[in-house]
């Protein structure tokens, strides 16, 4: 059901429109009860499905293309060189590319995606990193940026569960937990606090503004933008 004014889907048994305000026309139809029953329910979204194999299609796609550039690489260094050289970098970046983008176009949980993601990154960064036979920086920087990245998306992620139909809730949560990586991040890699605590502030500070604000006109918000 749409309005009859400003054109935008409403909700189910709405009495007014909560964009234009323009009040919501009764329809009474007498013949509901002759027809009920007669075809059987099938609860089946269209759009989606057809979305999934749109999906599938550019990940075969590009996963067609990365095997097809891994073997070329490979027997690339191994007819020139004698040995695997710089394909050694190269086919581990493709495959980390391959797996970052069937996290995109998945339909899986973001807990199961912060997974794929944990372990796909600690592989690459470990493997690249031991290209020299020695495990330095990976183990140092890498993989601890890594879990941290991972720690602060599967605590948001049960905030997404909880909130998930709330945007701005949803964008207010996300500034904050993007403040506390930051410091996270520069504590990892320098051991103190300097500019992450400059870049942290003013999110704290817009993460606090907005949620006294949203919860002082929340149902503006919801009139005006339509949430």
């Amino acid at each position: 059901m749409y309005c009859i004014k400003c054109g935008i889907e409403l909700e189910e048994n709405a009495e007014k429109c909560p964009l234009c305000e323009t009040a919501v026309p009764k329809m009474e139809n007498d013949d509901n009860g002759i027809y009920e029953g007669e075809y059987p329910f099938v609860n089946i979204n269209l759009y989606e499905l057809r979305m999934k194999k749109v999906r599938k299609a550019i990940f075969m796609s590009f996963f067609t293309i990365s095997i097809i550039s891994i073997l070329e690489v490979f027997f690339q260094n191994i007819i020139v060189y004698g040995h695997i050289g710089w394909a050694y970098y190269v086919i581990p970046s493709i495959l980390l590319f391959d797996l970052m983008l069937f996290v995109l176009l998945n339909s899986h949980t973001l807990r199961q995606n912060l997974f794929f993601i944990f372990l796909g990154l600690t592989t690459f960064l470990l493997i690249i990193d031991y290209g020299d036979k020695t495990l330095s920086w990976s183990l140092r920087r890498g993989i601890p940026i890594t879990v941290a990245f991972c720690f602060v998306g599967l605590v948001f992620s049960f905030v997404w569960d909880k909130h998930k139909s709330d945007r701005i809730k949803i964008l207010n949560f996300f500034l904050f937990f993007v403040g506390v990586f930051l410091l996270m991040l520069e504590f990892i890699i320098r051991k103190r606090f300097s500019w992450s605590i400059w870049a942290s502030i003013p999110l704290f500070v817009l993460n606090v503004m907005l949620r006294y604000t949203y919860k002082s006109y929340k149902e503006e918000f919801k009139r005006r933008l339509h949430l």
